[in-house]
């Protein structure tokens, strides 16, 4: 088991807690290895070292077990950077995003849900919420910068924040393009030029 995926472990609370602990480690490690298309729950139930009718008692499809693990995923922290300007908290959080998405049980989190999303609407409705999460904890920076007069205050928040993040999410998931610090800071300017208050005016 990999440093990362050991992190990404709830924290143990009984016995109830340690089996989904060892289920959602487990189906870290499998998708990391085969993929989500390859999963079985069977295979997950031995991995862990549990009974396979207490997987399936929990988690009555692979479905409902990825989007379990990404439903806790959503539990960790993400830091929302406060440098004093909205480009450098772009820059700070584009490359926090890029350092997640080394990660490789996090990118087989992603994956997992992507390739699962047709299987039922459990995903997709944590998909939705996982993101839904995101945009609200990372929304604090684009709050910031129209209380400085950086942006309208009538900004969407979700739309500067898709617009900045999507580049990195795009680079990093499906292409072997670099991401490095001046592909974030140039994402960043912009991000900042497309909602300035100065560019609303119709000014240069």
């Amino acid at each position: 088991m990999t440093d990362a995926t050991a992190s990404l472990r709830p924290r143990p609370g009984g016995r109830s807690a340690r089996v989904v602990a060892a289920a959602h480690a487990a189906t870290l490690e499998l998708l990391e290895e085969i993929g989500y298309e390859r999963l079985q729950l069977s295979d997950v139930a031995k991995r862990a070292q549990v009974n396979k009718t207490t997987v399936y008692r929990r988690w009555p499809t692979k479905a409902n077990l990825v989007a379990d693990l990404l439903a806790s995923f959503t539990q960790i922290n993400v830091a929302t950077p406060d440098t004093g300007s909205l480009q450098g908290d772009l820059e700070q959080l584009l490359s926090d995003i890029a350092a997640v998405l080394t990660n490789r049980a996090v990118r087989a989190i992603l994956y997992g849900t992507l390739s699962g999303a047709d299987d039922g609407a459990d995903i997709r409705l944590t998909q939705a919420g996982f993101w839904q999460d995101r945009f609200r904890r990372s929304g604090a920076l684009v709050e910031r910068a129209s209380d400085r007069g950086e942006i309208s205050p009538d900004t969407d928040p979700r739309s500067l924040l898709e617009m900045a993040a999507s580049p990195i999410y795009f680079r990093t998931l499906f292409t072997t393009d670099e991401v490095d610090r001046e592909f974030i800071s140039e994402t960043a300017r912009r991000t900042v030029r497309a909602f300035s208050c100065s560019n609303r005016d119709g000014q240069p």
